[in-house]
């Protein structure tokens, strides 16, 4: 008996063997280095994943199947990979995988981001693109930007020390233009009940901002290792329906709300400006299965909780990087001194005449890409990559943080360095700077977050004086841990109004 527990054993053992390093090589499978699976278990909560596999991709080669935990992942870490990846295999890897708080909060799979590849989809991708995210949608969308940019500079203006906390100025300026896009007010504080029970009593402001932060900083360990559920590894689970409850409440009254106020545009002269809500109910006249409350709640939630941090954390960088840089900062003040002038605010008009600010941006991006991982993606069915077959199932992960930092591809890629753009400014970079990702699962609203970085950033340059609060880097520039790429510790920074525009503040 003893000799054949033996044998088993061995057996076992040689099946392991071949299966790990045989099986890959007869089914023509991506590389696989096993010590890289432990490395990563290893480091998943200490630096940025992003840069952990840039780590293992630089030693290993930069198309790698891994393992976390029993989930086969597929990890592309340059240009070359991307632009095939992208330009043959889209449609393959136009899926979701289903993440444990992609689920929760994908409202049964009515946001954008985590709907799978289908009807639902293109609906939603269709409905974002062409109807509600481009920036003519809502007739009076610059006035309300124009607005909120001047209720920004006007507490700034009194502001007695002069000393700010950027990152809350800059998540309060994102959070009311999109209400005020969506909804037409800046603001919505509800008491919410549910089921009977009171519950927990929080603005659709703190919802949008916890909401990105539990699906991106918050690992879900129980998707990679399955076997741990089963001792009870239940309370991310338990957090993320929670918190969405209370999203879907708040966003129920919300809609109730604008149901009794909104008017009936089908009695009204084109000329009345509707928000996207209430374009979204009247569509739900003619087409209730597509534009469902719950798909309308569903559509605006995923937008608003995906395009709040990022849209701030990227401004947050930026301002980050100008106030540890001040001849770049002085520099980009010059540029809109001599075009703009001191009579008048920067306007979205003039942004295509600022190359120098648009340089700073599209720097900014390159090295602190606020989703370094992109959204996970997932492979429908089998398919080739770089001669390599890759199983249906697997999951797909781009490192854009590793592309933009490529020494292959950027000249001193750790450099802050916004004149590396100032010849090819109006050029597309291509499958080299994929900030928003590419193809059809690629950010909707990236033109709309661009707009809006470049209106706050230049109106900012414009009217005030920056500087450090210390000699040291400002604040330190390092990373939050997690799936986005947010600064660890919020910015501060003094700012003093320009002797040369007071008079045009004074009139906010």
């Amino acid at each position: 008996m003893e000799t054949l527990h033996f044998y088993i054993l061995l057996l076992g053992l040689a099946w392991s063997i071949f299966n790990k390093y045989f099986v890959p090589k007869l089914r023509n499978l991506p590389p696989t280095p096993l010590s890289a699976s432990a490395v990563i278990l290893l480091r998943l909560f200490k630096q940025p994943l992003c840069r952990t596999l840039s780590q293992i991709s630089n030693q290993h080669g930069p198309i790698l199947l891994l393992r976390f935990g029993f989930r086969r992942v597929l990890l592309v870490s340059s240009s070359s990979a991307a632009e095939e990846l992208f330009s043959t295999n889209d449609a393959v890897f136009a899926n979701r995988p289903k993440l444990l708080p992609g689920k929760q909060f994908g409202c049964n799979y009515t946001t954008l981001a985590w709907a799978p590849h289908g009807h639902v989809w293109r609906h939603l991708r269709s409905v974002s693109c062409l109807e509600i995210l481009p920036f003519h949608r809502v007739p009076n969308q610059q006035e309300s930007f124009n607005e909120e940019i001047k209720v920004m500079l006007g507490r700034l203006l009194n502001t007695q020390e002069k000393t700010v906390e950027l990152r809350l100025m800059f998540l309060d300026l994102v959070f009311h233009v999109m209400m005020r896009m969506f909804a037409g007010k800046r603001y919505c504080r509800n008491n919410m009940t549910a089921k009977g029970e009171v519950m927990e009593s929080i603005s659709l402001q703190e919802y949008v901002t916890r909401s990105f932060r539990m699906t991106t900083e918050e690992t879900d360990v129980g998707y990679f290792m399955p076997i741990l559920k089963l001792f009870g590894l239940k309370s991310l689970d338990q957090r993320c329906k929670k918190l969405q409850e209370i999203g879907d409440s708040l966003m129920d009254g919300l809609i109730e709300e604008i149901k009794r106020t909104a008017p009936d545009f089908s009695d009204i002269s084109g000329d009345t400006q509707e928000t996207v809500i209430e374009f979204l109910l009247d569509k739900q006249k003619t087409d209730p299965k597509n534009y469902s409350d719950q798909k309308i709640r569903g559509l605006v939630l995923g937008l608003m909780s995906a395009g709040t941090t990022t849209s701030s954390g990227i401004m947050e960088w930026a301002f980050s990087l100008l106030l540890s840089h001040p001849e770049v900062l002085k520099k980009a003040q010059d540029e809109i001194d001599n075009y703009i002038g001191n009579d008048r605010f920067i306007d979205q008009s003039d942004i295509d005449h600022l190359p120098y600010l648009r340089c700073i941006v599209k720097e900014t991006m390159r090295m602190y890409p606020v989703a370094p991982l992109l959204v996970p993606h997932e492979s429908s069915r089998e398919c080739r990559v770089s001669g390599y077959n890759v199983p249906k199932g697997t999951m797909l992960m781009v490192n854009v943080w590793a592309i933009h930092n490529d020494p292959n591809v950027w000249t001193e890629p750790t450099k802050f360095s916004p004149e590396r753009f100032e010849k090819t400014i109006n050029e597309r970079d291509g499958f080299k700077l994929m900030p928003f990702g590419y193809g059809r699962r690629s950010c909707p609203g990236k033109h709309m977050a661009t707009r809006m970085i470049h209106l706050t950033l230049g109106s900012l340059i414009h009217c005030f004086d920056w500087e450090r609060v210390s000699e040291k880097m400002v604040n330190g520039m390092t990373e939050k841990t997690g799936m986005a790429l947010l600064k660890a510790q919020p910015l501060v920074a003094r700012g003093r109004p320009r002797l040369k525009m007071e008079k045009l503040l004074s009139q906010i």
